[in-house]
């Protein structure tokens, strides 16, 4: 945070209207810290269409009709998760671990509040906020997983997926509501795919190839943004170290911190190259080569 003469200047507030404030500036540095910390760059919110949440619930039913079979017009806010949903984007895949410490701090998060049977396990009481299940991962193969495995156990982190995401489901104030956490590149490719493929052309091999593709290059755009974020962070700890060091090694340093970078950016694993001629596998093999 910078300085209070600082501050005061830059937004026109002079002393004796931050003297009528009363507030200590300690405060204010706290606030600030406590809330610039959750890693978050904005949020999206929405409630369910309701023509797609009677399609979830057939869907739902067919696909596991021992689950669903007892869901109804009284009972239904308690089989759903999903019906609000918070998006919030971050800049960096790094910046999850900042936003999961922040939930985990203001959520309870116990393992015995977790939903198993969906009548029997909901919480009448509407002043206990919780976490209603474990927080899932969802990525592709070939995805660094680091990230995600020293904070999560094993089974939280789903791969094989199509896109990538966090998930958490958390009871507020009586109700379920889905946070999705995802950066902002997943979220310029998720809703692509969703104008375009879902839900009418998710079967059409064409369809399927170009989202794809589009889904490696927003794998490779984190990647770089990732990498950029570590360089920057290199580059000022190199100039501190500049201003308070003697002279030494700087070739040293300069191959030291290119192995820092390496650590923190795992490199995702390349696919085979394709050898059809679609337009979609001469990209890939381009990327690949």
């Amino acid at each position: 945070m910078i300085a209070k003469n600082e501050l005061l200047k830059k937004y026109n507030i002079s002393e004796d209207e931050f003297e009528v404030a009363d507030i200590k500036w300690e405060e204010l540095e706290y606030i600030y810290k406590d809330f610039s910390e959750n890693g978050i760059h904005s949020i999206r919110t929405r409630v369910k269409d309701a023509e797609h949440l009677i399609v979830k619930i057939i869907r739902k039913r067919q696909e596991n009709y021992k689950k669903y079979r007892t869901l109804d017009k009284d009972n239904y806010e308690k089989f759903l998760t999903d019906l609000i949903g918070i998006r919030c984007f971050i800049l960096f895949k790094a910046d999850w671990k900042k936003f999961h410490a922040y939930l985990e701090e203001k959520i309870e998060d116990n393992p015995q509040y977790y939903l198993d049977d969906c009548l029997k396990d909901f919480d009448e009481d509407t002043e206990h906020t919780y976490m209603a299940e474990m927080p899932k991962v969802h990525i592709r193969d070939g995805d660094a997983r680091e990230i995600y495995e020293t904070v999560l156990p094993p089974d939280a982190i789903k791969n094989k997926k199509i896109y990538r995401s966090v998930h958490y489901i958390v009871k507020y104030h009586g109700v379920y509501i889905e946070i999705q956490v995802r950066t902002l590149f997943e979220e310029g490719w998720g809703e692509i795919d969703h104008h375009i493929v879902y839900p009418y052309y998710q079967d059409d091999m064409l369809f399927q190839q170009y989202t794809s593709l589009l889904n490696r290059l927003t794998g490779l755009a984190d990647e770089m943004s990732s990498f950029f974020c570590e360089v920057k962070r290199l580059e000022e700890e190199h100039l501190q170290r500049v201003k308070t060091e003697p002279d030494g090694n700087e070739s040293q340093k300069i191959v030291d911190e290119e192995d820092e970078i390496s650590k923190a950016c795992p490199v995702e694993e390349k696919e085979p190259l394709l050898d059809d001629n679609t337009a979609a596998a001469c990209i890939q093999n381009v990327l690949y080569e």
